[in-house]
């Protein structure tokens, strides 16, 4: 004889009733915080495995658990149904318009980038690899500009670190 109550409810009873969080559940079976929280939502079922530690850690009866929630689960989203008579773009054969993204059967033209937008999608173009070398030197230049900044900048603090400590051994006239 099963029980009326799905394996959800009977977790999230027995886990209230011991005083533990979702966390805490998760921790002791070596779970996530997100797989107690689909159990409990009747979302799926664990392993027999976890099953045998989630009784454990809940003090119940493994027999009882296994029997609770043995009529199957509805899925969650039955599969789109795709008419028969649907034209299928082939991949191999270029676009009219460029680039483009399918949506259903219906090929949406994507808008072309303007402006600031436009010029930094340029230097990822794949059909330009020069530009990733452009990317590298620019980079490279950078780097060497930011390292000569942070040099200048050492230099003045310990040139006005020496000042300090000169001053404090200097000989008063």
């Amino acid at each position: 004889m099963s029980d009326p109550r799905t394996f959800g409810q009977v977790v999230r009873q027995a886990r209230l009733a011991k005083g533990m969080s979702m966390g805490q559940l998760a921790t002791s079976v070596e779970r996530s915080t997100a797989s107690v929280r689909r159990w409990e939502r009747d979302e799926g079922v664990p392993a027999q495995g976890v099953v045998d530690r989630l009784a454990t850690v809940l003090g119940l009866d493994e027999s009882d658990l296994a029997l609770i929630g043995s009529e199957p689960l509805p899925p969650a989203m039955p599969p789109p149904a795709v008419p028969p008579h649907a034209p299928v773009q082939d991949p191999s054969q270029p676009t009219q318009m460029g680039a483009s993204r399918v949506s259903g059967v219906v090929s949406v033209p994507e808008p072309e980038p303007t402006g600031v937008k436009g010029w930094i999608a340029t230097l990822y173009d794949p059909g330009n690899p020069w530009l990733g070398y452009l990317r590298a030197a620019l980079t490279v230049v950078i780097l060497l500009i930011l390292a000569w900044v942070l040099v200048w900048a050492l230099a003045g603090l310990f040139g006005s670190v020496g000042e300090v400590w000169d001053s404090m051994w200097a000989e008063e006239v």
